[in-house]
């Protein structure tokens, strides 16, 4: 999860993140998130690049997959990332 990130202008810059990982069960993802699931392989052990997507917006997502709640100060904050990085 990292990477591109959208100038104000609508072009495409590189931005210098570190990648973050993250560890699911693809029997959750295939339930929560089947998009998602579908990008990854049962036993796979290799990374799934997500681009464009800020780490903490994409363990927001899923830790809801996992069955949290998303509070109502976090979801009025940051609603359009969350939508944009469930629809990636």
């Amino acid at each position: 999860v990292g990477g591109e990130v959208e100038s104000a202008a609508s072009r495409r810059k590189r931005a210098k993140t570190t990648a973050t990982t993250f560890h699911a069960f693809h029997s959750i993802l295939r339930l929560n998130a089947p998009a998602l699931a579908d990008m990854c392989r049962p036993g796979d052990e290799a990374a799934v690049p997500i681009k464009g997507v800020d780490p903490e917006v994409f363990k927001t997502v899923l830790y809801f997959c996992y069955g949290g709640t998303v509070s109502e100060e976090e979801l009025a904050a940051n609603a359009k990332t969350i939508i944009e990085a469930a629809d990636r």
